[in-house]
């Protein structure tokens, strides 16, 4: 399910900010055009990734979500009041549970998208609730890096930062040969990878979602021993020819 081009993922993204909502994450309205756009240049893999997420969403079992609540202090045992964050995570079924209230299912929700559905569950139990959330990605990374291992981290950062976090590249690591994962397909190969990096895109222009892995390639070392030998082999040969005529 390799991206053949980044298309439209590359332009610079100007999502809904203000409180709540985090800056750059792609709307609705943004990947619907995406994806139209991906299925009349018949970039079926690409086409395929955003029509998935369209549909199902971009929250996942046990992903976790920054949030903060102004004008639920009234509420005892309400996560997020005051000047505090709490840490929400999605249960079994996508929900998300507040106490004394019905749970939130995110069942197709986008990112860009959650700051609105939050609020508009509070409103029925808190009078006009002004909401604070941040959106957290469970992202591995893989390979050549200085540590391996699963990182959360918010879907605005940029993938160099999250590169940086697992400590950077390892002395033999190589930045062109960066892969991203989803289970055992590649969703983004090395030469896509590159484009993203130089565009500047973020984990939600890139479409990833919990469980995703990015992984590092070594670098290729340019074998002059075995060349040498090669080398040798051939100029014996050659004598070998000379010798016989």
């Amino acid at each position: 399910m390799a991206l053949a081009s980044l298309g439209t993922a590359a332009r610079a993204q100007g999502g809904p900010t203000g409180d709540g909502v985090a800056a750059h994450l792609e709307t609705r309205a943004e990947l619907e055009a995406q994806a139209k756009e991906a299925e009349a240049q018949h970039r079926t893999g690409e086409a395929f990734l955003l029509r998935a997420r369209l549909k199902d969403g971009d929250f996942q079992e046990g992903d976790r979500i920054l949030f903060g609540l102004v004008g639920g202090n009234q509420l005892i045992g309400m996560p997020g009041t005051g000047s505090q964050m709490d840490t929400l995570v999605v249960r079994t079924g996508k929900l998300i549970r507040f106490p004394n209230m019905a749970d939130l299912s995110l069942a197709g929700v986008l990112r860009s998208e959650l700051a609105d559905r939050i609020t508009e569950h509070l409103s029925t139990y808190v009078k006009s609730p002004v909401v604070r959330v941040s959106p957290l990605l469970r992202i591995g990374v893989i390979g050549h890096v200085l540590r391996q291992g699963f990182y959360y981290t918010t879907a605005d950062v940029l993938l160099p930062d999250l590169l940086m976090q697992a400590g950077g590249l390892a002395a033999d690591g190589d930045l062109k040969t960066v892969t991203i994962h989803r289970g055992a397909d590649v969703i983004w190969k090395a030469q896509d990878v590159q484009t993203a990096l130089s565009d500047g895109l973020s984990l939600d222009r890139l479409h990833l979602r919990a469980g995703d892995q990015i992984e590092v390639g070594a670098q290729s070392h340019f074998a002059w021993t075995t060349v040498v030998q090669v080398a040798a082999t051939v100029a014996a040969l050659l004598l070998a020819v000379r010798q016989i005529k």
